[in-house]
């Protein structure tokens, strides 16, 4: 009688007690982490207002509803460029140091190359960073007098993390399109795992 191989669906192979990371575990960790950076940019924005003054000042007394809120542009190209910074700083300055950003590692994840298992290069990290996070909220705020730009930027925001969120939920591997393109996976360590990355240099 002849065994049959079992079939491998994927050409990926994980290291001992580091499966791949599910679909919710790998959300709730976005969501913390847009959440955290989002109170980052929030503190951003205040510090500007308070040393540049209000990026959007009330004219009350306008006869236009339109120029009833005025916005400077130079604090909203400002805060779009240190909002930027900011992201960058929070995600990809983690995958590239500890393989993971901060709810990640509390979430026992590590963000990897596919091809060696080791943390991202500065390039694969930036490009993972760009593809999670396109700029669809600076284009909002630089477009804030063309409602119309706006939704359409935000519907085509909505649209592409549904694509994210399919092709990862689709892959064997739990890698969605942004991952296949920065050659990426996400791991899921034990604690022992977990514990000696974090203490083990």
């Amino acid at each position: 009688m002849h065994s049959v191989p079992s079939e491998s669906h994927s050409v990926l192979t994980a290291p001992a007690g580091e499966p791949f990371a599910s679909v919710p575990r790998r959300s709730l960790a976005w969501v913390v982490d847009v959440v955290l950076v989002t109170a980052l940019i929030f503190v951003e924005v205040a510090v500007v207002d308070a040393v540049f003054g209000p990026t959007v000042r009330m004219h009350p007394e306008a006869t236009a509803l339109e120029d009833v809120l005025a916005a400077d542009s130079g604090r909203v190209v400002l805060n779009a460029v240190l909002a930027t910074a900011l992201s960058v700083s929070y995600f990809v300055v983690p995958w590239v140091l500890l393989g993971g950003s901060p709810a990640q590692l509390a979430l026992r994840m590590r963000v990897r190359d596919h091809t060696d298992e080791q943390t991202l290069s500065l390039g694969r990290a930036l490009a993972r960073w760009i593809l999670l996070f396109p700029p669809f909220a600076t284009v909002s705020a630089l477009t804030a007098g063309m409602p119309l730009v706006g939704a359409l930027v935000w519907g085509a925001a909505v649209v592409w993390y549904l694509l994210l969120l399919l092709t990862t939920a689709r892959s064997d591997t739990n890698q969605g399109l942004h991952d296949r393109i920065a050659r990426s996976v996400v791991r899921k360590l034990s604690r022992q795992a977990a514990y000696r990355a974090a203490h083990v240099r």
